[in-house]
């Protein structure tokens, strides 16, 4: 059976990422994992970090999560909701999972922050961007339209579509039982696609200033949906120091992304 993992934290933005989630479980008739990653709680004393008492923080979470698996059981009986708290590194348990192909794609929130703060600390679905096989959707916290009819795929003008990343992006349109445009953005330093289009399928080529204008004015224009982003796993040294188009309009979209790893 088809799985949707949803990001769990108890915040305004977890509320809406579940209520999306459920909308997307019904569409395609899939069940629903609340995923919660712990975090050790610690006190600060003079004399340095001093852990809390552990077993009650995990019992205090784990009757949290269950609370909440009991109360959306009952409100959408028709979808099944299962559960997972873990200590382990989000990035690592969320890859685990869709390798064992435990997990078709996860969902995740995006709370409103400033632009500054969101640049400097990122979130947890730009951390997993490019680093897991599972396609990825952000939702924006203020973002209510829990329905995906229209996706917009951004393609770069410098690389190709292998068959096996083709493949992972028609699964997840089927997935979705969504409409799908290729689109590529050509900005100034950037060659016409044109002729070069070897791909068995349209592409539309809008011009623009820059990526991130581009996609965000098209998506409006043409009452997309949602975003999909062909994702990269980019180095150490990029991830700190460079803001990759990808971050950039997953922290900036006002309407959902999805990321497919390439």
């Amino acid at each position: 059976m088809k799985t949707i993992l949803v990001g769990v934290d108890f915040t305004k933005s977890s509320d809406n990422t579940i209520n999306y989630a459920i909308e997307l479980a019904k569409q395609s008739e899939a069940k629903i994992l609340l995923f919660h990653a712990l975090m050790a709680p610690v006190v600060h004393t003079t004399s340095g970090l001093v852990f809390m008492d552990g077993e009650n923080f995990i019992k205090g979470e784990e009757n949290k999560i269950q609370v909440l698996q009991t109360e959306l059981s009952k409100k959408h009986p028709e979808i099944k909701f299962d559960t997972e708290l873990t200590y382990d590194n989000i990035r690592e348990k969320v890859d685990k999972l869709s390798k064992k192909n435990k997990i078709s794609l996860a969902v995740l929130g995006l709370e409103t922050k400033s632009k500054i703060s969101k640049f400097i600390y990122g979130t947890t679905s730009t951390d997993l961007t490019g680093k897991v096989d599972c396609p990825i959707i952000t939702v924006p916290e203020k973002y209510k339209h829990h329905h995906i009819k229209k996706i917009m795929i951004a393609i770069d003008n410098k690389e190709s579509i292998s068959a096996g990343l083709s493949k992972r992006i028609h699964s997840v349109i089927k997935f979705l039982g969504a409409e799908a445009e290729y689109v590529h953005i050509k900005t100034e330093d950037e060659l016409e696609l044109g002729e070069k289009n070897r791909h068995p399928f349209p592409i539309t080529n809008i011009k623009s200033a820059t990526f991130q204008d581009g996609i965000s004015t098209y998506s409006k224009k043409q009452k997309t949906d949602a975003i999909m982003l062909i994702s990269h796993n980019y180095s150490a040294f990029h991830n700190l120091f460079i803001d990759s188009n990808s971050k950039k309009i997953i922290l900036s979209s006002n309407i959902p992304v999805i990321s497919i790893h390439k």
